[in-house]
């Protein structure tokens, strides 16, 4: 392609420069004056009643839908018969009171039996195991006196030590059990059960200190309150707007499908704008968190897919069958991450290499000067521009320049704006960069030398600057091989070409998925219709189902056209030079172009593979299942293990395993295994076992077991006032049990979960407080409190309050403990005035005062607590978490090249399973660490934002290996075979250099300990030893497997080529991540290895032929 060549440069600046900014500020100026105008022209009264809600209040609306208001009602109707009841003065002197806001029946049936027979379940244990405990101590009291009241019992006259002791131990043993249970559970169905057997275990151990027999009825107080409410929740549940898992399962399906819809609709939105435009980076953004929001939406539907084999249901489709659209939604998030690949890869939303500020010192002649370049393209392939090009181009494009400083230590505001808002651009020639760079650049090149001095100053008041050596390299790459100077106007061509040719395709796509979720909002109906005759029944089905098979049908058909012919349009700008027999890689656009455009024509194809492949599904089930059926879990209900699922399991028991990863996996090559450092294999059966106690003792000291430890001893401590006689009676009748179980559950096994418990109880039960203080006093009047004035008050509040309860998007913890507290207030303000007991903490203001004076007590004895040893910090745990992830995808990364060297199916799966282990490892991760900030260090700010490089670039990376198995699967063995040559992947010295990196990386990160300045970054140096262009053979090799090695027209239209040159790009964007990967942990680890004498220059214009290196070595001075 042939451009118009730019005006001779003058001395001092480049006349493109200016030329540049020009364009990039005009439309800016219109932008900026055109909300002016509309404003004048808009009247005002428009704008004097225009409401914006405010981002934090945006969840009302958007939940505000009959199938998420249904539970609301439902939860509501169960709090307010509990209530009523419990007015009720006989019925509450026997049921007690229990908060409906723990655990309200907004699930489905099933979902709400399950949870309420775990808790009914663990709380009749632990009131079993708390009257074994009584009955122990009883056999050691030396004073047992039936007949002593309870009245007289709480003044703590009857307390003996040995009883004491033994009460004691099964306080800590039982606590132990249960913190254990909730934290290797996690958020899920044994939570609440956890909770209250807790308050169980508490209630009923420190009364019976107190009574000088074994009074096992204490437990009642808490079983018999927690039966009304499982009864009452399991009967709205089935009365009121009942609900399957299977319908659950359906809306969370469609949930995904919905952004999904919505990022096609964009993407046929984008042709429309410029690829330089602010509203096409825009628009790329956007669909990138649609994306986002559909894998986020996988989450909630495997934990309803738990729950599928226990539902009972009539209707035509088992709830089983739903399992496998599950599975294939999966892989189509995968595949709507690969389209956002493209956005990516194209100027100039491309991905960029962060560039360090080398230190300030005399700039040398083989220095490479001008601009900062930005990161080589991930999708680029070796070599984006040709040696010879190279000679007449600008050396660096448009670039922002960044640094690697975490945006949490910019103090300076002048540091801080230049780093985020300036753009530097410089465009001097390769041979004048080498020869004249000192008088080439003016004003310009001092303004790129003050910023980068004064940046390199400002990070040297703090730290040293790390990554220099690798940036200077990626700058002498961006200069010689990755520079276009005409790469926006070839971008654009190509970009129209593509989305020209995709755009039937992608609202087929748009249609389809748009009828798939239409058939599972009507999946069930119909299903009660019994006034409808046989053949209205079968007219009506028949027309959806064929319906549905033209979708199908349609969809195939365009796929088959567009993979055929229409495909092809990208090619336009390379025909006219394959037909006239010319030099392609001189006489049209770049490679990698077309590689961009072939990586998203790959994935949009996948894409519609896997929505036929659930047309297909969908079909079968309309075929299979004609009739209604009643479909129950007879043969399996439910099992203890259901919940410990890898992709839902918040269970974080140990940084240095990923839940779900097969083992075999690290083991593909039979020989590299662990070995245990300090001891040779047990060579006698002695040893054997000694090896294997050891093993056994050595996991009990995980992180969840010595929490638990941690927590049993905590609660013992609390239990002290009640354990001594002068201090009992006043711990009893200010409910100091209320600080007891504060403690126990607020200490969490990291520091940060435990600060922000401490933050989050004390912030809600202030603001309960006074709800349930207000309510209260409303319902009561004048009064001393009106059964149907709290009815009535509690009628009207109890749906607002749950929408919020459900609904809000805060921390649950606050969301739960404000509206128990705000329970609590109004339940003991009632008692207070119609059942008198020991220990009444009042009404009103009285009881939510004590209320939080007792909650303030205990979460603060947790948070000094927590200071203790063994004491365990988020920061630790995701630095050794981020060293177990990059050396499983090493593993997983061997794993995937072995496939594609060795062809064996049996792999498949098996880095399939890991690769979702790991990002479903690193979403967790990414949930956890936000609790850091709560973790105060005397020594320093937790650099939050560069551990979130490393996560991010990470899951960059899982996303890039599943890519390419998908392509290695679908790829013939002789292409096979030329993409490893290609891309170095059977080289052992390359092979070693990138696995070096990665183990260093794993290492670096596990220890602590800095890296080495000089390492085999960047890897993509050495990835691009040869230049191949369109090339699938490069012209030197010896063997070209039966490939082609002339370039025609019909190579590059092969299907096999296009898988080829995707399978390039993808290993491109592996190994550039991989690069930015140990600079962004070098951020975090810093430098060591400092050489003396070693230059950062390098020769620029280097062909890309046999060189093996870019570094040069400079005489040093006076030699």
């Amino acid at each position: 392609m042939s451009s118009t060549k730019p005006e001779r440069p003058s001395r001092g600046r480049d006349p493109g420069l200016r030329l540049r900014i020009e364009t990039a500020v005009l439309p800016d100026k219109k932008e900026e004056e055109s909300p002016e105008t509309d404003s004048d022209q808009s009247s005002p009264q428009q704008s004097k009643f225009k409401f914006t809600l405010p981002d934090n209040l945006k969840w009302i609306p958007s939940n505000w839908t009959l199938p998420k208001v249904r539970p609301v009602i439902r939860s509501a109707v169960a709090a307010w018969i509990s209530s009523v009841l419990f007015i009720i003065p006989a019925v509450e002197r026997y049921m007690g009171q229990v908060s409906a806001f723990l655990s309200p029946p907004a699930d489905p049936f099933i979902g709400v039996v399950e949870r309420e027979v775990i808790i009914i379940g663990i709380v009749a244990l632990v009131w079993g195991w708390s009257c074994f405990g009584m009955f122990l101590a009883n056999l050691a009291r030396s004073n047992t006196d039936p007949t002593v009241t309870f009245v007289a019992a709480i003044s703590g006259q009857y307390i003996e030590a040995g009883p004491t002791v033994i009460i004691a131990v099964f306080i800590f043993l039982g606590s132990v059990f249960l913190l254990y249970l909730r934290a290797r559970q996690g958020p899920g169905p044994y939570l609440f059960a956890c909770i209250l057997g807790c308050i169980c275990l508490d209630i009923t151990l420190t009364a019976a200190i107190l009574i000088p027999y074994p009074y096992y009825k204490l437990g009642r107080s808490i079983i018999i309150p927690l039966g009304f409410h499982s009864a009452i929740s399991v009967l709205v549940s089935i009365l009121i707007f009942p609900q399957t898992v299977s319908a659950e399962f359906t809306t969370r399906l469609q949930g995904v499908l919905a952004p999904l819809i919505k990022s096609l609709e964009l993407q046929c939105a984008l042709k429309q704008n410029p690829a330089d435009s602010k509203e096409f980076a825009s628009i790329a953004e956007q669909i990138k968190a649609s994306v986002r929001q559909a894998e986020a939406g996988l989450i909630p539907l495997a934990i309803t897919a738990r729950l599928l084999p226990s539902d009972l249901i009539y209707a035509r489709f088992a709830p089983t069958d739903f399992k496998s659209l599950q599975a294939i939604a999966r892989r189509m998030a995968v595949r709507a991450n690969g389209l956002t690949i493209y956005f990516a890869l194209i100027e100039p939303t491309r991905e960029r290499f962060p560039m360090t500020p080398i230190p300030s010192r005399p700039v040398t002649p083989g220095a490479t000067p001008g601009g900062t370049p930005g990161a080589t393209t991930p999708g680029g392939s070796p070599g984006a521009t040709t040696p010879q090009r190279m000679s007449s181009r600008p050396a660096s494009p448009e670039r922002q320049s960044t640094t690697n400083t975490d945006a949490e230590d910019d103090q300076d505001g002048w540091l801080n704006h230049h780093r985020k808002s300036r753009t530097i651009s410089c465009a001097p020639h390769v041979h004048h960069l080498h020869h004249h760079h000192h008088h080439h650049h003016g004003p310009l090149h001092n303004l790129l030398h003050n910023s980068l001095l004064h940046l390199s100053l400002s990070r040297a008041k703090n730290e040293q600057a790390v990554g220099v050596f690798e940036s200077q390299r990626y700058m002498d790459i961006e200069a010689t091989m990755f520079h276009d100077p005409d790469a926006i106007p070839h971008t654009q061509q190509a970009m129209n070409l593509l989305f020209h040719c995709c755009d039937p395709l992608l609202k087929a796509n748009r249609s389809a998925v748009s009828a798939i979720s239409d058939w599972l909002r009507d999946a069930r109906r119909g299903r009660f219709a019994f006034w409808r005759s046989a053949k209205q029944k079968k007219t009506a089905w028949q027309t959806k189902f064929d319906t549905l098979k033209k979708t199908r049908d349609d969809l195939e058909a365009l796929l088959k056209e567009f993979k055929s012919q229409n495909r092809f349009e990208v090619l336009e700008p390379y025909k006219p030079v394959l037909e006239a027999k010319g030099d392609v890689e001189q006489d049209s656009p770049s490679h990698r172009y077309l590689f961009h455009c072939y990586v998203y024509q790959y994935h949009l194809m996948r894409f519609t593979a896997q929505i036929i492949e659930m047309l297909d599904e969908i079909i079968r089930l309309e075929q299979e299942r004609p009739r209604n059926h009643i479909w129950t879990p007879a043969r399996k209900l439910f099992t203890w293990n259901n919940w410990n699922l890898s992709d839902i399991n918040d269970d974080e028991e140990d940084p240095h395993l990923v839940q779900g990863l097969d083992p075999s996996v690290m083991d593909d090559l039979g020989m590299a295994n662990k070995r245990d450092p300090d001891a040779l294999p047990p060579h006698n059966v002695f040893e054997w076992v000694m090896n294997q106690l050891y093993m056994f003792f050595r996991g009990c000291g995980g992180g969840n077991a010595l929490y638990a430890v941690k927590a049993g001893i905590l609660t013992v401590i609390m239990f002290i006032p009640s354990f001594l006689t002068t201090s009992a009676e006043f711990a009893y009748e200010n409910r100091f049990v209320w600080a007891i179980i504060m403690a126990q559950l607020t200490l969490a096994r990291f520091r940060g979960d435990t600060t922000f418990g401490w933050v989050a109880r004390v912030l809600s039960t202030f603001l309960g407080g006074i709800v349930g203080s207000v309510i209260w006093y409303i319902s009561a009047g004048s009064g001393h409190g009106s059964p149907y004035g709290l009815a009535a008050v509690l009628a009207v509040c109890y749906p607002f309050f749950f929408y919020a309860r459900l609904y809000w998007p805060g921390p649950p913890m606050t969301n739960i403990i404000f509206f128990v507290t705000t329970v609590l207030v109004i339940g003991y303000s009632y008692q207070d005035h119609y059942i008198i007991l020991p220990g009444n903490p009042g009404s009103g203001i009285d009881v939510a005062w004590r209320r939080f004076v007792l909650v303030t007590v205990g979460v603060t004895a947790a948070f000094i607590f927590s200071f203790l040893p063994p004491a365990t910090t988020i920061r630790r745990y995701q630095r050794t978490l981020l060293a177990t992830t990059s050396s499983e995808l090493g593993a997983i990364y061997c794993s995937v090249i072995s496939f594609a060297s060795s062809r064996r199916l049996q792999e498949v799966p098996e880095v399939v399973t890991s690769l979702i282990a790991i990002r479903s490892k690193l979403s967790r991760s990414a949930v956890l660490r936000t609790n850091a900030i709560y973790e105060f260090s005397l020594r320093g700010r937790w650099p939050a934002e560069r551990y979130k490089k490393i996560l991010d670039l990470q899951m960059q990376i899982a996303y890039s290996l599943s890519h390419l198995m998908s392509i290695m699967e679908h790829m013939e063995p002789s292409w096979t075979r030329a993409f490893l040559v290609r891309t170095r992947f059977l080289d052992p010295n390359f092979q070693g250099d990138l696995l070096a990196v990665i183990s260093m990386i794993s290492t670096s990160l596990r220890t602590g300990d800095p890296l080495p300045q000089i390492t085999p970054c960047p890897l993509v140096d050495r990835f691009m030893l040869k230049y191949h262009g369109f090339s699938v053979i490069h012209k030197e090799a010896e063997e070209d497997f039966g490939l082609p090695r002339t370039l025609t027209l019909e190579t590059l239209q092969d299907e096999q080529y296009l898988m080829f040159c995707v399978g390039v790009s993808t290993a491109f964007g592996i190994v550039s991540r991989l690069d930015r990967l140990m600079l962004a942990v070098k951020e975090i680890v810093g430098e060591q290895y400092h050489l003396h004498g070693v230059s950062t220059s390098f020769r620029v214009g280097v062909e890309m032929g046999s060189r093996t290196n870019t570094l040069t070595l400079r005489t040093p001075n006076g030699v």
